[in-house]
């Protein structure tokens, strides 16, 4: 086994809670990271990219769609500044406990001209998935064991900010 790339830390930043409201999908609330294969996003470059990335939120958002399974219109929208170019990982909640997750890539050349990258079983990288973890605990703390009166704000107010 050869390992081309060794472990690095990279940051994750939370940057916010987008408010995406569109007449087909309806309103979301997403919270919003950015990870970066540098030591820091530069700031002019992860507001460009979210302004990518909301451009297409309308069509991502249409395949919460794609099952009959409640969902609650929360997102996560992870924003990876890689090697290759820039993923975005976009996934949300449904039927309780399930995570829809798609994973969609643009070059640095046409950030904003993302694919669907998931669509032959790609899931996320080691970074990615310490927010997916960060994100799972705090929906099972704060919907999931409150079922009975699901804590929305507590869930939105709980965000990821570390090197990993």
């Amino acid at each position: 086994m050869t390992i081309q790339h060794p472990y690095k830390p990279r940051p994750i930043r939370f940057l916010g809670i987008h408010a995406h409201s569109d007449a087909e999908n309806g309103e979301w609330q997403i919270k919003l990271y950015g990870i970066s294969v540098r030591s820091e996003f530069q700031p002019a470059d992860m507001a460009e990219l979210i302004e990518h990335a909301k451009k297409h939120l309308p069509a991502w958002l249409a395949e919460s769609r794609n099952y009959a399974l409640t969902t609650y219109n929360i997102a996560t929208l992870i924003l990876h500044e890689g090697k290759e170019g820039y993923f975005a990982i976009i996934n949300w909640w449904i039927d309780d406990n399930m995570l829809q997750n798609h994973v969609y890539f643009s070059t640095f050349a046409k950030p904003d001209e993302f694919m669907l990258f998931s669509d032959r079983g790609i899931m996320t990288c080691v970074w990615e998935l310490a927010v997916i973890w960060f994100e799972r605990e705090a929906w099972i703390e704060h919907i999931l064991k409150q079922a009975a009166n699901p804590d929305v704000a507590g869930y939105l107010g709980t965000f990821f900010n570390e090197d990993v």
